[in-house]
């Protein structure tokens, strides 16, 4: 899944990722392996978390 986002996002015209599933199946871990796998790559990004609560 991770390598599938990041190829993914290395097209200029793919600019978002939107991750949706039934709580608890890995998203945020996912999320988070992409946001330190791009800043150790020194690529500006930005990642966004909405609480229901």
């Amino acid at each position: 899944m991770l390598e599938s986002i990041l190829d993914h996002l290395k097209e200029p015209k793919n600019r978002f990722v939107w991750l949706r599933e039934s709580p608890g199946t890995g998203k945020t871990a996912i999320s988070m392996s992409v946001a330190s796998t791009v800043e150790s790559q020194g690529t500006l990004a930005a990642s966004f978390f909405w609480d229901k609560n």
